[in-house]
């Protein structure tokens, strides 16, 4: 994988992102019509798609297999809406497990807890691309689906070390979709689009075999909508009066395990921190 959104607070440990993809073809089981579809070329017809979509919403269904520092395995379901304004807004909203807000506004990426009450913020580049960049490099942390909201979804998916391609025909959520199945030293990933229609995602599945305790996702999207009005006020953080600022940490191995834990041992973090530059 090229690279993946990422943030830097304890809440954004849980989430993990897609992974590599490449043009290796193994036979699989053929369509109604006989023949395997070309994965790489479906791929292809699925980058394109998300290239030209100046902005768009989609929401998402995860099951997030996580494993804790004790080595103790957590399951966290969880819903999220995503809202993305190319090149320079976005917003989501995470529930269920979870209860996040993230704010990308151009400028700076806050991310809000509701649950802890306590929020971060950092500066950042000027498009999603390069927050993506930036965060990555920094903080080492993910956010779902990050690759396909790249500059180049198909580049940011593409991996040399890795083989696979279509696998079945199956149906998800009442759709008639192509599975495609990729393998790679660190990841084994599946991306599940619609035979017919938007070649937009219907289902991914990652299970991320170079992590200690091999966390895994599956994310199921829906509700794509590929012209909807987003206004400028949903990107501008809200955050509400009584929330307490907390820093940001340099790197994801050195954020506790909850925010509770780094509300104790930095009692007095009334403002978020800004992060030393390297």
């Amino acid at each position: 994988m090229n690279r993946v959104v990422k943030f830097a607070f304890p809440f954004l440990l849980i989430a993990l992102t897609l992974q590599a993809c490449n043009k290796s073809e193994p036979a699989g089981t053929a369509g109604t019509d006989g023949a395997s579809p070309d994965a790489q070329a479906l791929l292809t017809k699925m980058s394109e798609k998300l290239k030209s979509m100046s902005a768009f919403t989609v929401s998402t269904k995860e099951t997030n297999v996580r494993v804790r520092r004790n080595d103790q395995r957590v399951t966290l379901n969880i819903e999220r809406q995503l809202s993305v304004r190319q090149p320079d807004r976005a917003y989501a909203k995470a529930t269920g497990d979870q209860d996040l807000e993230l704010f990308y506004n151009g400028k700076l990426v806050t991310l809000v807890t509701h649950k802890d009450k306590v929020f971060g913020e950092l500066p950042a580049p000027p498009t999603i691309a390069e927050t993506a960049d930036m965060l990555e490099e920094r903080y080492g942390l993910v956010l779902p689906i990050s690759d396909l909201i790249a500059a180049d979804p198909q580049a940011a998916l593409k991996n040399p070390e890795t083989t696979g391609g279509f696998e079945k025909r199956e149906v998800v959520d009442g759709v008639d979709c192509n599975k495609l199945a990729y393998q790679h030293p660190k990841v084994d990933f599946a991306i599940w689009l619609p035979v017919s229609g938007e070649p937009l995602p219907k289902k991914m599945d990652i299970t991320y075999k170079a992590r200690r305790g091999q966390p895994s996702s599956v994310i199921t999207f829906r509700d794509w909508n590929l012209s909807p009005q987003l206004s400028d006020d949903l990107f501008a953080r809200k955050i509400p009066a009584d929330y307490e600022g907390i820093p940001v940490i340099q790197r994801a191995a050195a954020l506790p395990v909850s925010f509770e834990d780094q509300k104790n041992t930095n009692p007095a973090a009334a403002k978020p921190v800004q992060p030393k530059k390297k």
